[in-house]
């Protein structure tokens, strides 16, 4: 992250110079989170800027495009803001339909088109479906990315679930998706990686295809690789549509049952990511949000069975019409040795090597930070804190773990409230040391905003939190409060309303008043019924079912 912000604010300098280097500078100006001043600085370039045009693309100002701009830049901004046909047409009405992005971007509306499946050819494999007397379950997972190369919540519940599954006697291979992780920017990848003895194996051909469609079937052939190698009795596919595809089309070569776990709702988040509330009205009435949606559904109709993380997403599948009864619940789960780790904050502020003073107050996440996990509002609820005439003003600071684009940008409003001092952001840190980060806090905060990805995704954050005995102040939406409600209906965390500065504020006093010890106790009850151990139990019941069907 450093490195960003420091080239961003030499290339955001450049505009000093002359008028034609303001393309240049609002890319700077995107790297440090400054979009507006990216924006100032578009309004300014001379025409004809083919970089400036594609800064305007990135920040979704439409507006700002050279009228003159080439047909590819006009098209990537058709696309971006989810007109995904009328891209097509502006590069063939300009000549470009056999040019390489054409091809691509025909290739993904196909992908998209309600039925299509991708070629396969008949894949025989041992009639015996289930596993002998002798032999343990194997499942195949397809999934996007995995450990060691990314570390995210859907790669750390991958792996868990993984480990989990093994210690009840059920073997698992991962395939991720063709190029990854050269994709990424490791060019020298192996084509495998054993982490806590899990395989991870890598579609990297020698060179990779051209479009999404290749690269699927590609996929598709190094499944069946694995099928005859390690002779699976289910595949289970995680998010998205894409390896959804390539397990409909594994089973349908060899027969093998297909599982679909369905954690996130793509084109939600795609939503969520848009910068303005108009911005995310006009994404959420797009071309491509209906496609994603819709061809979400029809492939989690057809799966043999469906996982999901939260009632309010199990919600969302019954309106896409996914028969309730073919829905497994498996939330979020933490690591069973988390509820015997018993460290302080100032004990795990040691062990990490966080520098922060005797008796402070230590509020914030180990996360992604992205916009829609609300860290905006935290900090403007402790900048309220931290300026008023109160004595946890004088003891509060914030720790924000992680990476993400939203990180200069809370860096830059932290400078403006006056709390830069109050301010730890030491970026991403090491998966191993992740705990000790969270028990780093006395409080954690998931203050996401309103949108729809927040309303149905459940976050690991909470959940872990609660099982290290650390209190939680989450917004109010469906998904979030499924996290920390226990069977009775009784919360065991503090709720407030998403994006509501006052609201945060004074659940953070009141945490500080005595009230955290008790809130940090009734949360570790309620999640010892979620450990990994006793969660995927789910799963094994799930393929059992498959596989005997």
């Amino acid at each position: 992250m450093a490195l960003r912000v420091g080239a961003g604010r030499a290339l955001r300098g450049l505009d000093r110079w002359t008028p034609w280097w303001r393309g240049v500078a609002s890319l700077g100006s995107v790297m440090v989170g400054d979009i507006e001043g990216a924006e100032r600085r578009l309004d300014a370039q001379e025409p004809g800027s083919r970089l400036g045009d594609e800064v305007a693309v990135m920040v979704g100002r439409e507006d700002l495009i050279d009228p003159d701009a080439s047909p590819v830049v006009r098209a990537r901004s058709a696309w971006s803001r989810g007109d995904l046909h009328a891209s097509v047409e502006i590069l063939e009405n300009a000549g470009r339909a056999s040019s390489l992005y054409a091809q691509r971007l025909r290739s993904d509306l196909r992908l998209l088109s309600p039925g299509y499946r991708l070629p396969v050819t008949p894949h025989p494999v041992d009639e015996t479906r289930g596993p002998g007397p002798e032999e343990h379950l194997r499942v195949l997972h397809l999934v996007t990315n995995s450990l060691p190369h990314t570390q995210s919540g859907y790669s750390l519940r991958t792996h868990r679930i993984l480990r989990a599954l093994r210690d009840e006697g059920v073997e698992s291979l991962a395939l991720t998706r063709t190029g990854y992780p050269v994709m990424v920017g490791l060019a020298w990848a192996r084509s495998e990686d054993v982490v806590d003895g899990i395989r991870y194996a890598r579609t990297l051909p020698r060179s990779l295809p051209r479009t999404p469609q290749e690269r699927l079937i590609a996929e598709v052939e190094h499944a069946l690789q694995l099928v005859d190698e390690f002779r699976p009795h289910v595949i289970h596919a995680t998010t998205n549509y894409m390896n959804a595809l390539v397990a409909q089309a594994v089973s349908e070569a060899t027969g093998l049952p297909w599982v679909l776990e369905v954690r996130g709702l793509m084109e939600q988040t795609w939503i969520a990511s848009r910068r303005t509330e108009q911005d995310r009205t006009e994404a959420a009435a797009s071309e491509k949000v209906a496609l994603v949606a819709a061809r979400e559904g029809e492939l989690a109709r057809e799966a043999d069975a469906v996982v999901t993380l939260s009632e309010a997403m199990a919600g969302e599948l019954q309106r896409r019409g996914v028969a309730r009864e073919a829905i497994t619940l498996v939330p979020n789960g933490v690591e069973a040795d988390l509820f015997d780790d018993d460290l302080s904050p100032a004990e795990a502020r040691e062990r990490v090597g966080l520098d922060v003073p005797s008796g402070a107050v230590l509020v914030g996440a180990v996360s992604a930070l992205v916009e829609y996990e609300g860290f905006e509002t935290l900090l403007r609820a402790a900048a309220r804190i931290i300026h008023g005439d109160e004595p946890l003003g004088e003891r509060l600071h914030v720790l924000l773990a992680g990476d993400g684009v939203a990180a200069p940008g809370l860096t830059a409003l932290a400078d403006d409230l006056g709390i830069a001092g109050r301010l730890h952001m030491p970026g991403r840190v090491p998966r191993e040391d992740s705990a000790r980060w969270v028990q780093a806090l006395d409080i954690v905060t998931v203050p996401r905003l309103d949108r729809e990805v927040s309303r149905s995704v459940t976050p690991q954050k909470p959940v872990e939190a609660l099982a290290l005995g650390r209190p939680v102040v989450v917004s109010d939406l469906p998904a979030l409060r499924e996290t920390v409600v226990d069977r009775e209906g009784t919360i065991q965390g503090v709720l407030v309303p998403a994006g509501d500065v006052d609201a945060l504020a004074n659940a953070l006093r009141d945490l500080d008043l005595g009230h955290a010890a008790k809130s940090a106790a009734a949360g570790r009850d309620l999640v010892r019924e979620r450990s990994w151990p006793a969660l995927v139990g789910r799963y094994k019941q799930l393929y059992d079912r498959a596989v005997g069907s």
